[in-house]
């Protein structure tokens, strides 16, 4: 799980912004949102260019240096902030493998080459490159016998323990190379405003109707996540010359159920889509303007969804007051983002909040 992540001189970030999975306080309610102590499922408010969709962008720069994922170019245009005299970005992971701290720290520059790399296990550095320098410092005896050549050969914009991890072929479960490669590799940010834009866990999409409509096994978990978010359809797949298609049955007629569905309905099938083929791989989840096409009732069902599966961390984005309630989240899974830096509700006011205090009108208050 991601601990702490920090980013400076990405965007509008100039000064350094933290996101702290830590810092959660003793409520008595809602306590499956955490996991090992930390915060498990977050929902995150802010107001438009406040850079909720930038920070989702700066916690997945680490699948676009260490994977083969699907990367998003266009969103990483012009990433030096503007007002930043400095032509570098620092990037933090700070994970809990564990009962190891795992430290992940790199600098690149606004052409995605990397600078430097460094990674610490419990504040000890035991990895070390300077891309400039070509200095190297391995301190992890699973890779002390590695070919340093092939490090020099590598695109600067992939990350050495990208190449490492590929060139080490056993790896033990508890190498901090092994650790942040596999979680990076299983990270997801995806959003459905401007059609099936992702980053992360796969490098191609596929058809998404004809994912769904692949078998009879989908059709009917599709149909149920449907009819738990108020939809009753009754569905088939039907075979034509471009492969399946799902059709939706109703007394006298059948339609084709992509030329039947609404915005929204499209959008859950979508998010049904990667829920259900990357439940398994899945390790964190950016899941940005979520309930765009919503009604509140719907959105209230999708993430009550996410939050019911403890098996991987996620950060959801919203503009969505009515959905700050203790009785979906806590103060401390709720974050506030503000000037530049994410603050937990619990952490951004003096006051004391209880589980029968509203937190909606203090989103509608601005009191955060």
């Amino acid at each position: 799980m991601i601990k702490r992540f920090s980013v400076r001189g990405f965007k509008g970030f100039h000064g350094l912004c933290t996101v702290d999975f830590s810092k959660t306080r003793d409520y008595d309610f809602n306590k499956h949102l955490l996991k090992n102590g930390l915060v498990n499922k977050a929902l995150l408010y802010g107001k438009n260019g406040s850079g909720k969709s930038n920070l989702g962008f700066a916690m997945m720069d680490i699948a676009t240096h260490m994977t083969d994922n699907q990367r998003s170019p266009v969103n990483y245009l012009y990433s030096l902030n503007g007002d930043s005299a400095e032509e570098k970005i620092y990037f933090e992971y700070v994970f809990q493998f564990g009962s190891d701290e795992v430290t992940y720290e790199y600098e690149k520059d606004g052409t995605m080459a990397l600078l430097y790399e460094r990674v610490l296990v419990n504040s000890q550095s035991v990895f070390f490159y300077n891309y400039e320098s070509n200095k190297m410092e391995i301190g992890l005896k699973e890779i002390s016998s590695l070919n340093k050549q092939v490090l020099l050969n590598r695109n600067i914009a992939n990350s050495a323990l990208k190449t490492i991890y590929g060139y080490s072929a056993h790896l033990p479960s508890r190498s901090p190379v092994k650790q942040i490669y596999e979680f990076a590799n299983g990270m997801l940010w995806f959003r459905s405003l401007g059609g099936y834009e992702f980053m992360g866990t796969t490098n191609a999409i596929d058809n998404v109707e004809q994912y769904l409509a692949s078998s009879p096994s989908i059709i009917q978990s599709f149909e149920t996540f449907l009819r738990s978010c108020g939809l009753e359809y009754c569905l088939k797949a039907v075979s034509d010359v471009n492969g399946k298609r799902l059709y939706a049955e109703f007394a006298n007629h059948s339609y084709p159920f992509f030329s039947i569905a609404s915005t929204g309905t499209k959008s859950l099938c979508l998010y049904f889509y990667w829920m259900d083929k990357y439940k398994d791989r899945l390790t964190f989840l950016y899941l940005d303007e979520f309930d765009a096409f919503y009604h509140f009732n719907l959105a209230q069902a999708i993430m009550a969804n996410v939050n019911s599966n403890a098996s991987y961390q996620s950060i959801i984005t919203t503009h969505n007051p009515y959905l700050a309630d203790n009785s979906f989240m806590r103060p401390d899974c709720y974050l506030n983002m503000k000037d530049g830096k994410v603050q937990s509700f619990a952490d951004s006011t003096n006051r004391i909040i209880r589980q029968g205090n509203s937190l909606e009108k203090m989103v509608l208050a601005d009191d955060l």
